[in-house]
């Protein structure tokens, strides 16, 4: 009943993990491509904020301001404005994949 969020821009299946992710429920398991996310609006791979806003869209335990404030509350200027940026864009991401499973 876990949630998986993998910084990958394969699939669960490019990635050999189609065995052990036979189990989880499939809207649960994703690959985001977190690091060039984050080297597109910082120019460097630091996925962690990005990741926190896929996170906030695959669970929905954390809502995506509350990544944000967190993130202005944390970095100063442009780096909280790169962050956040790879955040919104790994949450539209997430959101998008997960459209899919419910269109399935």
């Amino acid at each position: 009943e876990g949630y998986v969020l993998i910084n990958s821009g394969r699939s669960l299946g490019e990635l050999g993990l189609g065995d052990w992710t036979a189990d989880f429920r499939s809207e649960r398991l994703l690959t985001v491509a977190a690091s060039e996310i984050s080297r597109g609006h910082l120019g460097r791979p630091r996925p962690n904020a990005a990741l926190l806003g896929g996170l906030a869209a695959l669970t929905g335990i954390v809502s995506l301001e509350s990544v944000v404030r967190a993130i202005e509350n944390r970095f100063p200027g442009a780096l909280a404005a790169g962050n956040v940026a790879a955040a919104r864009e790994c949450h539209e991401t997430v959101k998008a994949a997960l459209a899919v499973y419910a269109g399935a």
